[in-house]
């Protein structure tokens, strides 16, 4: 049973991965990209790094609650997001910013 669960979370892992991180990146080398062809790169910097913030402390929640209703363990869930750099630590300030939903 221990490796049933352990392959769901990495499985919980991968999709977090595509859904959340993959997408910040893209909305931050877009935002770079756009930015080059006017010679505001700075300040596109700036905006891509909000959108790609703001993408994130929004899909991470639906992530982790669609892994949960999954039955995945929340600690082990936590424990491997954070080291895979899917999420942060516990109580930090940049964990603070996640959209929660009200349940």
């Amino acid at each position: 049973m221990a490796r049933t669960q352990r392959t769901s979370i990495w499985k919980a892992i991968l999709i977090g991965q595509l859904l959340v991180n993959v997408p910040a990146v893209a909305i931050m080398i877009a935002a770079l990209f756009l930015g080059s062809l006017v010679a505001l790169w700075p300040l596109s910097l700036i905006r891509g790094s909000l959108l790609a913030w703001a993408w994130w402390s929004y899909t991470v929640t639906r992530w982790r609650d669609w892994a949960l209703d999954r039955g995945i363990n929340p600690d082990q869930l936590q424990r491997f997001a954070f080291r895979t750099g899917l999420t942060w630590s516990k109580g930090s300030l940049f964990e603070r910013t996640e959209f929660r939903r009200k349940k």
